[in-house]
């Protein structure tokens, strides 16, 4: 505990039943309002009786071992405790009370008005001054305490409020919480119309308004969006019509037997409906932040393909064209001049074979309309499959393929995952310097199957290593690489469908290497192993 701090102040709920017992709050009153003025009243007066009396009965006990000046300390406590439970006007009460009983009980002659000696009349006065200054102060007091804590219940209201207003991401979300909170805060019915394409809307879903109400919250919203005051109250119907900024109209009708609106509680109602304003906005201008960016995604996305397609693809059909009207318009070519031309149509058939390819496989993993195949086979075949049909590329390097002999049985698609080899081989062959070497290897670690494809090429630019992987990425010289950037996207779509993981790094003797992994899982025996007993 703190040494600084009064222990009484540290137990839970203290100060409450403080407040309850002696001022008069209850802690737990729905209403938010300041209080009027005072309530002491009929039964006020009736306590103010009866501290009076317990005080003289106890002054009559001690009033053969105690001054007369010394009792009147009992008539004070019990006007203080008077005016501090019930107010000003018990405790003017209980003052006089107090003077009176004092005279007939403690003052010789006892039980009787009169007074022998004059100078008591100078200690009636003075007991009734002090005793009305006491009232008048603690009154005072007692009222301070009221309006501290009616305004700190307002001020922990506004803040729950606000602290989940914070965290609201739509309209709908902001509404909820308005209309819950404000309806406990108020005893009231709430409605928010909030701007949208075709005017105001009612929010949450559902809710119904007559045209009347509807006709009042658009006048009001227009009235504000035009410039008029900000934040004014206006009422109509019964209801009241605050603006909430330039995002909608807050409707708010009583209920039946609830407190009127005071000055302090439309304070308060403006201080929620600013509150509301401003989430209403944080929303608004959030998702309209997110459209842009989404937009400005997409036409970059757009314009990316657009490119990279206008130029990958008319290259190979001018190439294409160009020599297929060199074979159609020279019918006396050389047999092997008329050889290299076929192939050099062929190879640009490919690429533009594999381009549109890389387009409709990725268009289809991203639709979900793909399903795997899976089967149990050799890592081998579909390497041997995806190195015939890159023969043409892969002319001008060496390839060499470092496969084990004891690698097990795989379960995976056949054809998606020679389109990850056919894809990372012909990443491979770009750029790979002529003459040079491209290296395929595998090995089973742990629970996973890891194949790898490296090249002596530039290798992997730095901090590129996971950009790479991204839709329409073609590295730092876009312009002087031919695809469109869908490939190594494709590669990780397929490897992570079959539960594996694909990353790109930097060899250490220069050159990229790409690995993915491949669970192994458990591969059927093969049919002469059924039944042989261990």
């Amino acid at each position: 505990m703190n040494p600084n701090t009064d222990s009484t102040t540290d137990r839970p709920g203290w100060t409450q039943h403080m407040l309850t017992a002696l001022v008069g709050i209850e802690t737990r009153a729905p209403s938010f309002d300041l209080p009027a003025g005072e309530k002491g009243g009929a039964a006020g007066v009736a306590w103010a009786i009866l501290a009076c009396a317990l005080a003289t009965l106890a002054a009559l006990v001690l009033r053969e071992r105690l001054a007369p000046a010394n009792l009147v300390m009992l008539y004070l406590l019990a006007v203080v405790l008077v005016t501090v439970r019930f107010g000003r006007r018990p405790g003017i009460a209980a003052s006089f009370l107090a003077v009176l009983a004092f005279d007939v009980f403690l003052v010789p002659p006892y039980y009787s008005l009169t007074v022998v000696h004059t100078e008591y009349l100078f200690t009636f006065a003075i007991m009734l001054a002090v005793s009305l200054l006491i009232s008048h102060l603690t009154a005072n007091l007692r009222q301070q305490a009221l309006i501290a804590h009616y305004r700190e219940r307002r001020a922990q209201a506004l803040f729950e409020l606000s602290s989940e207003l914070s965290g609201a991401l739509s309209e709908e979300q902001v509404a909820a919480i308005g209309t819950r909170r404000l309806q406990a805060m108020f005893q009231a019915h709430i409605l928010f119309l909030v701007a949208g394409g075709d005017g105001l809307r009612i929010l949450p879903d559902g809710q119904a308004a007559q045209e009347a109400v509807l006709r009042t919250a658009r006048a009001v919203f227009e009235q504000q969006a035009a410039g008029g005051p900000d934040g004014r109250l206006a009422w109509a119907g019964g209801a009241a019509y605050l603006p909430a900024g330039t995002r909608g109209v807050l409707v708010l009708t009583p209920e039946a037997g609830s407190p009127a609106l005071s000055g302090e509680l439309e304070r308060m109602l403006q201080t929620c409906a600013s509150l509301i304003a401003m989430a209403l906005e944080r929303v608004h201008y959030a998702d309209a932040a997110q459209a842009a960016t989404v937009s400005m995604e997409t036409e970059r996305l757009r314009n990316s393909l657009l490119s990279a397609i206008s130029h990958d693809i008319r290259t190979p059909l001018t190439a294409i064209v160009g020599l297929s009207s060199t074979m159609a318009g020279n019918r006396t070519l050389a047999e092997e001049t008329q050889r290299e031309l076929a192939e050099a149509i062929q190879e640009n058939a490919v690429r533009m074979n594999n381009l549109v390819t890389n387009l409709l496989d990725m268009a289809r993993l991203h639709a979900g309309t793909v399903r795997l195949n899976r089967q149990w086979q050799m890592l081998e075949e579909v390497v041997g499959s995806a190195l015939a049909m890159l023969a043409q590329p892969l002319s001008g390097c060496h390839v060499d393929v470092a496969l084990p002999p004891g690698m097990p049985l795989l379960e995976f698609d056949a054809v998606l995952m020679e389109r990850v080899l056919c894809n990372l081989l012909d990443n491979a062959a770009r750029h790979t310097r002529p003459g040079g070497t491209i290296r395929i290897a595998a090995s089973a670690e742990g629970d996973e199957a890891h194949i790898s494809i490296e090249d002596d090429g530039p290798g992997i630019p730095a901090g590129m290593e996971e950009r790479i992987f991204a839709k329409f990425e073609r590295g730092t010289d876009a312009a002087a690489s031919r695809g469109v950037g869908l490939g190594l996207s494709i590669c990780r779509t397929i490897v992570e469908a079959h539960g594996g993981r694909i990353r790109a790094e930097n060899r250490a003797g220069g050159g990229a290497r790409f690995v993915f992994t491949l669970p192994l899982g458990t591969p059927p025996a093969e049919p002469g192993e059924q039944g042989v007993s261990p």
